[in-house]
């Protein structure tokens, strides 16, 4: 009845996923399988790398986790382990849709953490009839001791990545206009009407993009926001992670807009409110305007904050101390995301649209 699928090109990450959906998965009771669609091209990449030692010790230990469980009469035929061609989000989801036999599907990322009882409270509301998709929670891991990583993750967090992060753990559970394939549940069914996950969206963003085209075709679809239903992510944890990850999202948005316009440009696209360096460069050149902009912007950074401490009704979300740190990492950290998003967003939308800016010029 349920068929759960993890894209990866990590195995570490891999490994801690499987670990947790397969011990859920023997504790439901109703059919499943799991597949796990795995990234052969960067597999063979690791190893010209020179990685081959710690990659087979990778490899073996995953093949021989699946084959042991393979072994128990009641899980022979439940696993698949998939090794894609080519990596790529839609691509590697694409080959999970059309091998899944189950009406509802799961979309669960690797590195994340599985709590006891999550695949029921997922997939319970579309079972009820109540949505057609829910997205669960996606909560933050943090570590005793490690400060400077956990500021790092709940500041993805309180911002809302990913996968809405705490931010939209604090709204409760509600109905939502869009979702993302961190953690998700969604009939089958809906994907394959809409032609299944966009490969030219190479970015990202294909999760965005199929809930656009599902409410479009669809109006009456019903998505909604699960916070029990959560998982914990492990979070990116350095600067330069941080920087890829958010100048990738910004690439991502450039390529959902253009495919939204049929690839003419639209000036409003420009200064979209995601965007932060046209404000910069706007609000820099008026001395009168810089300083309002930057108190504008420090405010909007802090409302996150406290909207997230008001509205949270379990306080170990965030630990008390990491309020003292936040106000003041927490701007920064948003200013950071934002210019890094920027960048990604016009790195793609001029290179894109180089004859249409010509004329636009």
């Amino acid at each position: 009845m349920v068929s759960i699928i993890t894209i990866s090109n990590s195995r570490e990450k891999l490994l801690k996923t499987a670990d947790g959906v397969i011990r859920e998965c023997k504790n439901f009771d109703s059919e499943w399988e799991y597949i796990i669609v795995e990234c052969k091209n960067y597999l063979e990449e690791k190893l010209k790398e020179n990685l081959k030692e710690k990659l087979s010790t990778d490899k073996d230990e995953l093949e021989e986790k699946i084959e042991k469980i393979k072994a128990e009469s009641e899980t022979r035929n439940q696993i698949k382990h998939i090794k894609a061609q080519k990596c790529g989000f839609s691509y590697q989801r694409n080959i999970g849709v059309k091998e899944a036999k189950y009406e509802i599907l799961v979309f669960v990322d690797d590195g994340m953490d599985i709590p006891q009882g999550w695949l029921k409270k997922l997939i319970s509301p579309i079972i009820s009839g109540e949505a057609d998709a829910v997205l669960g929670g996606v909560l933050p891991k943090l570590e005793e001791g490690k400060v400077k990583e956990n500021v790092i993750a709940l500041c993805q967090s309180i911002l809302g990545f990913p996968g809405g992060g705490i931010k939209y753990y604090a709204l409760d559970t509600r109905p939502i206009d869009s979702f993302s394939t961190p953690n998700l549940a969604i009939r089958k069914e809906l994907i394959e009407l809409v032609g299944g996950f966009d490969e030219k969206l190479t970015f990202g963003a294909e999760d965005s993009d199929l809930a656009i085209r599902i409410k479009s075709k669809f109006p009456n679809s019903k998505f909604l926001y699960k916070k029990e239903a959560y998982v914990i992510a492990e979070p990116r944890k350095n600067l330069k992670e941080i920087t890829k990850w958010f100048i990738r999202r910004g690439k991502a948005l450039a390529t959902l807009k253009i495919k939204y316009s049929n690839g003419k440009m639209k000036i409003k696209d420009l200064f979209s409110r995601e965007l932060i360096l046209p404000k910069i460069f706007i609000s820099s050149s008026i001395p009168l305007i810089f300083p309002l902009f930057s108190i504008s912007y420090l405010a909007k950074a802090e409302e996150n904050l406290f909207l997230v401490k008001n509205k949270l009704k379990n306080a170990d979300i965030i630990p008390k101390e990491y309020f003292l740190i936040l106000p003041f990492i927490l701007p920064l950290f948003k200013l950071l995301a934002d210019v890094c998003f920027s960048i990604g967003f016009y790195s793609v939308y001029f290179s894109r649209n180089t004859q249409t800016i010509q004329n636009f010029i």
